[in-house]
């Protein structure tokens, strides 16, 4: 164990620390986060509105840099945005003047890598997400769920390390965002992929992730840690939410959660 602690995370957060500053006044989002992710770790942040989970996402990208504190990827600061960590977000921002495959290459385009071995990779994405059948359609002919998952191949087929995923099944209803959820979880598993997803949906966090991290707010900091036993989060999540220690540990996470709410009033 002390080996593991001594080698570089994938992720670590060091004291992290940021104010958001505006001409009337300065508001602490988040204070002294200490994080560490290991490499193909799937974690989840939960927490009330306005802890700052969104921010945390945001500096891990290299989308902000932290008020005090640092921010590792493999042992090395975290200077601006890269092509080893791909963003997630809600919306998926497809182009609905562009095909489907045209929406898949757009990554490749904008970071100069699209060549004929990247845009096989792709399209070899969108076959494992069952989409090849509409390479050529366009995102106004698909459903939200399908729209998605283009969106997933998009981020995947520049080939990042690390996924951030920020509520990216919210806007689903529910059959489709428990569809979707296998699909993207057996596709992170599959590619070796470290995962941070950001959720509001706690049942959702324990189906998905290693662990959870319960965020309090007032400022933004971690809360509690709950470790999610290794007969659920190996299965698919659709599955580990009918295993028999499911219920129990959702009762613990929204016990925890009761906590930080009641803190915050």
């Amino acid at each position: 164990m002390n080996q593991l602690l001594s080698l570089p995370a994938k992720i670590e957060l060091r004291h992290v620390t940021h104010l958001y500053v505006t001409t009337s006044r300065a508001f602490m989002a988040v204070r002294d986060i200490n994080l560490r992710v290991e490499e193909g770790e799937f974690i989840c942040l939960v927490g009330p509105s306005g802890c700052g989970k969104t921010t945390l996402l945001s500096l891990i990208a290299g989308l902000e840099k932290p008020t005090a504190g640092k921010i590792l990827i493999e042992g090395r600061p975290v200077e601006g945005t890269s092509r080893q960590v791909g963003y997630m977000l809600q919306q998926d921002f497809l182009f609905n003047w562009r095909t489907i495959e045209e929406n898949i290459f757009l990554g490749l385009d904008i970071q100069g890598i699209r060549n004929r071995e990247t845009e096989a990779y792709a399209l070899h994405l969108l076959e494992e997400m069952e989409l090849a059948d509409v390479r050529k359609a366009y995102p106004s002919q698909l459903s939200g769920g399908m729209r998605q998952r283009v969106a997933l191949v998009r981020t995947l087929a520049c080939q990042p390390d690390i996924l951030l995923l920020d509520e990216p099944f919210s806007a689903l209803d529910y059959q489709t965002k428990l569809k979707l959820e296998d699909l993207i979880f057996s596709a992170l598993r599959r590619h070796k992929k470290t995962a941070v997803l950001v959720t509001h949906d706690l049942s959702e966090s324990i189906a998905m992730g290693d662990r959870v991290y319960i965020l309090a707010r007032n400022p933004g900091r971690i809360s509690s840690e709950v470790v999610v036993p290794a007969a659920i989060r190996e299965a698919l999540p659709f599955d580990a939410r009918n295993h028999p220690g499911f219920h129990e540990l959702f009762h613990q996470v929204w016990k925890e959660m009761e906590v930080v709410s009641d803190a915050a009033k």
